[in-house]
């Protein structure tokens, strides 16, 4: 965490500075250049929630393991316009006061959210396979993350990598690009986040990735799909083995009562968006991790035995 805890004073500081470079604008500068600079901001702050706010740019801009902490540019923004509202003496000062205080918290709880709370209790297994199935509802992501990270001769497991990945009663592809990035540290991997289409995963050439997904609600208008039992807006995750010629994919699905599956288009036709991870070499090689995925499906045919509590 201390990534995490050095990142947030980063953050700290930068909001610092741009609520008193708010406030010195408002006091020294005249009302058009003040309006011109509020506009600027505006305009700044529309391109990077168009272009940067959770878009794997983001992670390419700051490659970083604290990245879901540096790429929250929000409070910024908005300690930015609170220096300049402190400075205008035509809001009274107990509304000044008052405004300051929720955006400091509003801020910082924002800041630190990632943080917050504690990762669910997984259970331990009596012994790993290369691809393990996750052991709570919430840990389908670190349960990914440590399969592909086992897939690539990096030691892992899920509880480990449910605590890496910031997991709650959920994972964010961040907090699964951060558990990657630690646990990649000092290895001849690196981490790579990229917005993926049905065609760039039926092409073949991506290799093996963790696919994070959020799914549109059912044309039936239930909140569970039938047929795929997918949950409208509720994320999952899952790892993309191999694809085959012309529209056929191979992904190991880490909820118990799935496993392997083979998807094709009228699945992904249920996706909304989709972000793949995935673990390449650090010397820049288009080298891609060998497998027999016949022997991986006889290893996780059946769900592990587990240590009872």
């Amino acid at each position: 965490m201390v990534d995490l805890y050095l990142s947030l004073g980063v953050m700290l500081t930068l909001c610092g500075l741009a609520a008193f470079a708010g406030a010195t604008l408002q006091k020294r500068a005249g009302r058009a250049t003040v309006v011109g600079a509020e506009v600027l901001v505006c305009l700044a702050t529309v391109a990077y929630l168009h272009f940067l706010w959770d878009r794997p740019s983001l992670s390419r801009l700051l490659p970083f393991s604290s990245t879901i902490v540096l790429g929250n540019w929000l409070p910024i923004v908005g300690s930015f316009f609170l220096g300049v509202c402190l400075k205008t003496e035509r809001i009274t000062l107990l509304r000044r006061i008052t405004l300051a205080t929720v955006m400091v918290a509003i801020s910082g709880y924002s800041l630190a959210k990632p943080m917050l709370g504690k990762p669910p209790v997984c259970v331990p297994t009596m012994y790993e396979r290369t691809l393990d199935f996750q052991t709570t509802d919430q840990t389908c992501s670190a349960a990914c993350a440590a399969s592909l990270l086992r897939l690539h001769g990096v030691s892992a497991n899920e509880k480990e990598l449910a605590r890496l990945c910031l997991t709650r009663r959920g994972t964010h592809w961040l907090g699964v690009y951060r558990g990657l990035k630690l646990k990649t540290e000092g290895t001849s991997w690196d981490v790579v986040a990229e917005e993926v289409s049905a065609q760039d995963l039926f092409s073949g050439k991506l290799g093996p990735g963790i696919l994070a997904l959020s799914f549109h609600a059912p044309e039936s208008g239930r909140p569970c799909d039938p047929e795929w039992g997918f949950e409208s807006d509720v994320g999952h995750s899952v790892l993309i083995m191999k694809a085959h010629y012309p529209a056929a994919l191979e992904v190991f699905d880490p909820a118990p009562d799935y496993g392997f599956e083979t998807w094709n288009e009228d699945v992904l036709s249920s996706v909304r968006n989709g972000i793949l991870l995935r673990l390449v070499p650090r010397d820049g090689t288009q080298a891609v991790v060998q497998f027999d995925l016949n022997a991986l499906k006889q290893d996780s045919s059946a769900y592990p035995p587990v240590v009872k509590r």
